[in-house]
């Protein structure tokens, strides 16, 4: 197998892992969307929450880091 087919097995069996993990997905939603009505929605709520947070942490360490790197080299 040379290199180009390997790359291209490799882009596949990417592609199909994504797919699988979207469908467990899906189904674990739709599961608990069933049982606990609004799920997905407030689920995306707190992810989107989250992100930001997580954002906000990353741009303060960075800041932060930046700060702590000029007084160093002062």
């Amino acid at each position: 197998m040379d290199i180009d087919q390997w790359i291209e097995n490799l882009k596949r069996a990417d592609r199909s892992f994504y797919n699988i993990m979207a469908l467990e997905v899906w189904s674990i939603a739709k599961t608990m969307d069933g049982l606990a009505p609004g799920f997905w929605n407030r689920f995306m709520i707190n992810r989107k929450i989250a992100l930001q947070q997580f954002m906000h942490q990353k741009k303060s360490q960075s800041s932060s880091a930046e700060t702590n790197n000029q007084k160093a080299s002062e």
